[in-house]
């Protein structure tokens, strides 16, 4: 006790200007600064320190927290003090006091000890503060919007099919068209119809497509109100029988189900509705065949036979609860979720600036809540709370088989709990339950892949204000609970991170086309005047068609479009709430008069809000280019998830594209929180077995998606990146049991350590332009690849045992490896660049052959005219093999080509952000993503040997830092910075080999790092114009430094 009090009184003087040198700042709480609402009952504790003189280490560390600010000055940190710690780490530091409580905020501050004793304080007072730890916590009930209309709408939908025909045993591609008529008389206020089909369809109102979906298994609604006419209109629908999923367990079937199943929902100016349902009055043929028949129908929705139906996409709700404060409010708390998206207001003002809340998880594993501070926000007297409530994630149709309510069944829902602390210490709570209000908003529909429609007209005016009546809204209801657990966000919200103004607007074919310069994620600002009920559509694309239109075809099933109805009487602003998109180009359609850059705004939306954490300068405007399109494919691809693109019918957490680029993602940006949250996806997807799936959250479990080679291995390789970029042993901890088990998973299916078996659909070398990479041999290369990180692991945990275990497993799959696949001359498997690569990247290739291996690969190489030939898995370790093995002329002359196939090609065709095949202009139009980041892996390459930016891998986190740059004649110059978890490295470099070199470094306090520098015959090396005493080693010569700013010359 007496040691604590001593301690305390020092903190006494924590702003004390004798102990502002090298004071510990950016102090961080689980890598975030100041965070609202966690529940990590473990926090760990980070910071860096400014001094910037060489050499400063700090020695030891103590960590004070204390329940009030106050209370540091008073000389009391009253909840835990660390103690002196002889440490020079600061990074990743696990609390150890009491058990910290739901609600409560607490303060913490830090004091260093540098190599000669001197003390040094933060100058900040930093802060965290719990959200709700226990179930118990929690007294909000479930609550959403029975919609009245839904039952009529469903009641009279039949499954039909064409006559004499049988729906269940349907033979794959045969095409059947089904027709309907529908008299109106009189222009209708809205209509909308609803088709889904067991099967591929495509959907016509007078003529007109209005739709088209492949296999898509919920309702796709359609807005044909501008399509319907006075009179008679006609329904056509064509369905073409679908040919078993390939990735699915019934691949190989002869036959398929199939079945139509429509509503079209016509609401006239009056608000009366007039509904055209499928049924025996349907006419149906084959499409080879003239004479139209009676429709059969086979069944009602939710057919066993046919597969559950989900509701028709309702509109999003408004609901709300008024509330009274009686007296002045100290604090006030919001704990909010969804079951779905929602956005909160409180007194008609909206509540953060957080987009598509509460993101995207497993739901049934895990539900993430947002914590807000709204104390500024609530006034003594009466007050509203507010909230919209959409589909999101939760109960879109998700992947391309269009799986809505996947993770848990309808309806959407909010669960909200706002707490009140009044000055007197009482306490008010408002909870979401029955008697809230609620009632249909002017969002008629929203999905992610299908965009939003929004009816100005609806509106409801000041409906989250105590002003509004809300009389004729209906109650809301108490709706089943979620059995998942209610988990505080991890990371950072999905925010808008930046404004795009359109370089251009061109008129095409009767529409509008607004170029925004970059193809970017989120969505389109639009502003607009004109008549009451004018509809202007906003469709979605990457890339433009020959005649200036765009190029749609590589969207699939994703409608990609918002559309908005005007109110009249002014300037309208609008833009969605729970949609996002992926485009550089945006078609407008029915605008009113013709359209300026002025209308229209791109609104960039990412999880990645800071930023970019690294940088690059070059000789080269090729490479230069690549770390900017690199950035962007990231913010675009970062949404919660890391999605493989964020444009079609997937936008899903794809393990290998994130596995091969989080090498390079955790230079760009600070993704430490982010690789916590997306390793809970993870891990909540892992199969009984131990496999790890292959999409996280795992949205393709009916089509048995677990355990690729790459994808899987993912499981592994995020949390050995994370290690590696930001020292954090947390993440290698919390996920090491998950870890193990995928090991065991597969060393069990593969005893002869050969990976042949559990490997799921095995992607392999994905997109590979010389695709005849043998699977297993890449399959067990990973394995070996995977084994190895996990022995670091289990020495970085003090796992020792664990650690034997896999170095055992590792010479016992180098050993199969090299009998199955490695021949005596040196050539491995098929002889594929991608053989080679990962042979000697993950060492199963013997020494003596190593040269052999290494010849062999740059003669493939060169056979193809300098072009790569690789794929997802073997290109983010090409240009690293060739440079390691001393051929980093090779790596250079394939990082700066410009033909087909290579990085360069891409961006010689106009690309800013990376595309998903080396072909992207050519290649298949169904899988032809834009903005696609797995080949963006290597601008980790450039960081790393260019910059010459890494870490060694004995000192994870860039305690200890490895400087070398790679010299070559075609880049003569380069260097970058990046802002590790220590603080900013910089270089800065010119040379020639063999001619003469300059480096500028900057390395940040307590830190230290080793510096390569060129051999060059008949010079010396000097730092400041000093000689320096090298040492070489592997033809560089090796000077060791600590921190600070250092200028070294080879001449």
């Amino acid at each position: 006790m007496r040691r604590i009090c001593l301690s305390c009184a020092l903190v006494a003087c924590l702003f004390s200007a004798l102990w502002a040198q090298a004071a510990p700042v950016h102090l961080r709480i689980d890598y975030r600064e100041n965070p609202l609402g966690i529940d990590d009952t473990t926090p760990h504790f980070s910071w860096q320190s400014d001094n910037t003189e060489r050499n400063w280490r700090q020695s030891a560390y103590e960590i004070l927290v204390a329940s009030r600010p106050e209370t540091f000055q008073s000389g009391n940190p009253d909840v835990w003090d660390s103690g002196r710690q002889t440490s020079s780490e600061s990074i990743g530091i696990a609390y150890g006091g009491p058990a910290l409580q739901s609600r409560k905020r607490y303060y913490w501050a830090v004091r260093v000890w540098d190599s000669t004793g001197q003390q040094s304080r933060s100058a900040e007072t930093a802060w965290w503060e719990m959200g709700l730890l226990q179930k118990s916590d929690w007294s909000a009930k479930w609550i959403t919007r029975t919609d009245p209309e839904d039952a009529s709408d469903r009641a009279g939908i039949r499954w039909i099919w064409a006559a004499g025909q049988n729906a269940l045993q349907a033979v794959p591609k045969s095409v059947f068209l089904f027709h309907a008529t529908v008299k109106l008389k009189e222009k209708p206020k809205d209509a909308a119809l609803f088709v889904i089909a067991r099967g591929d369809f495509k959907a016509q109102i007078n003529g007109s497509q209005v739709g088209a979906k492949r296999e898509w298994h919920e309702f796709d609604r359609e807005d044909v109100t501008e399509l319907l006419k006075v009179g008679a209109n006609t329904i056509d629908i064509a369905v073409t029988v679908a040919e078993p999923n390939r990735f699915a367990p019934q691949a190989d079937s002869k036959i398929s189900k199939a079945a139509l199943a429509a509503l079209l929902k016509v609401i006239r100016p009056n608000g009366a509705i007039t509904r055209v349902f499928t049924n025996s009055k349907w006419k149906s043929r084959a499409q080879d065949q003239t004479k139209w028949k009676k429709a059969d129908v086979v069944a009602e929705l939710g057919d066993a036979n046919l597969g559950p139906v989900p509701p028709l996409p309702p509109p999003a709700a408004l609901l709300r609860r008024s509330f009274d404060v009686p007296k002045t409010v100290r604090s006030a708390r919001l704990y909010v979720t969804a079951l779905g998206s929602y956005r909160m207001l409180l007194n008609g003002e909206r509540i953060g600036n957080d987009l598509l809340t509460p993101g995207f998880t497993d739901y049934s594993k895990r539900v993430q809540y947002q914590t807000y501070d709204v104390t500024q926000q609530v006034t003594i007297g009466k007050n509203v709370l507010g909230a919209i409530l959409g589909a999101g994630w939760f109960g879109s149709g998700m992947t391309w088989a269009g799986q809505a309510y996947f993770f848990q069944p309808a309806p959407v829902r909010l669960l909200a709990q706002l707490e009140i602390q009044h000055s007197d210490g009482s306490r008010d709570t408002v909870i979401s339950d029955s008697s809230w209000k609620t009632a249909t908003s002017p969002i008629l529909h929203s999905e992610i892949y299908s965009g939003e429609t929004y009816d100005a007209r609806d509106e409801a005016g000041n409906w989250a204000q105590v002003s509004f009546n809300d009389a004729k809204w209906q109650l809301a209801t108490v709706a089943p609970g979620s059995s998942a657990p209610l988990v505080a966000q991890l990371d950072t919200p999905v925010r808008i991170v930046q404004t795009l103004t359109p370089t251009s607007v061109t008129p095409v074919n009767g529409t509008y086309v607004f170029d925004m310069g970059q193809n970017m994620v989120g969505w389109a600002s639009l502003k607009v005047s004109g008549p009451t009920g004018t509809r202007v559509r906003m469709r979605f694309a990457e890339r433009l068609n020959p005649d200036g239109s765009i190029y749609t075809e590589n969207l699939r099933n994703a409608d990609a479009s918002d559309s908005y109805v005007l109110r009249g009487g002014g300037e309208e602003s609008y833009a969605p709430s729970f949609t996002f998109h992926g485009f550089r180009y945006v078609e407008v359609s029915g605008f009113p008069g013709t359209p300026t850059a002025a209308n229209l705004i791109g609104e960039v939306a990412s999880s990645l809000g800071g930023d970019p954490t690294a940088h690059v300068n070059t000789a080269s405007d090729l490479v230069n280019r690549m770390w900017s399109i690199g950035i962007w494919g990231q913010r675009g691809n970062f949404v919660s998830i890391p999605t493989d693109c964020p444009q079609r019918d997937e936008r899903l957490g794809w393990m290998g594209d994130a596995g091969v680029f989080w090498r390079t993602g955790s230079y760009n940006f600070d993704i430490a929180a982010f690789s916590h949250k997306f390793m809970h996806d993870v891990t909540d997807g892992q199969t009984d077995a131990g496999a790890f799936t292959n999409v996280s959250p795992d949205s393709l479990r009916p089509f048995g998606s677990e355990g690729a080679p790459g994808w899987a291995d993912a499981g592994v390789i995020i949390p050995w990146t994370a290690w590696m970029q930001y020292g954090d042993r947390s993440i290698i901890e919390r996920n090491w049991d998950a870890m193990q088990r995928f090991m065991d998973f597969i060393a069990k299916a593969n005893p002869d350590f050969i990976r042949k078996n559990g490997v799921g659909p095995n992607y392999a070398d994905w997109l590979a332009p010389d695709d005849r990479t043998n699977k297993d041999l890449l399959a067990t290369a990973y394995w070996a690849l995977v084994a190895r990180m996990l022995e670091q692991m289990a020495h970085a945990i003090g796992k020792e045992e664990e650690a034997k275990r896999y170095a055992d497993l590792i010479s016992n799959i180098k050993a199969a490896f090299q009998k199955e696949y490695i021949k005596e001359d040196g050539t491995v498997g098929t002889g594929t660049q991608t053989s080679y690569v990962v042979a000697l990247y993950t060492g199963m290739a013997p020494d003596s052959l190593q040269a052999a291996l290494v010849n062999n690969l740059v003669k493939d190489i060169e056979s193809r005219n300098w072009h790569l030939s690789t794929g997802f898995l073997g290109t983010p370790f090409l240009l690293s093999t060739l440079a390691d093995h001393g051929r980093a002329d090779v790596a250079y002359r394939l990082l700066l080509n410009e033909t087909y196939p290579s990085w360069g090609y891409m961006l010689s065709k106009g690309a800013t952000t990376w595309w998903e095949r080396w072909n992207g202009d050519t290649g298949d139009p169904a899988m032809n993503s834009y903005n696609h980041y797995a080949f963006g892996s290597v601008v980790a390459w450039v960081y790393r040997y260019v910059a010459g930016i890494d870490t060694a891998t004995d000192s994870p986190g860039f305690h200890h830092i490895m400087i070398h740059p790679h010299l070559d004649a075609a880049m003569p110059k380069a260097g970058g910075e990046y802002e590790s978890v220590y603080g900013k490295i910089t270089t800065e470099w010119s040379g020639l080999p063999n001619r003469g070199f300059s480096l500028r470094v900057v390395i940040p306090a307590n830190t230290s790092a080793t510096v390569y520098l060129p051999v060059i015959s008949g010079t010396t090396v000097a730092e400041d114009g000093a000689p320096v005493a090298t040492h070489q080693e592997n033809g560089s010569q090796i000077v060791e430094i600590g921190s600070g700013t250092y200028h070294f010359d080879v001449k």
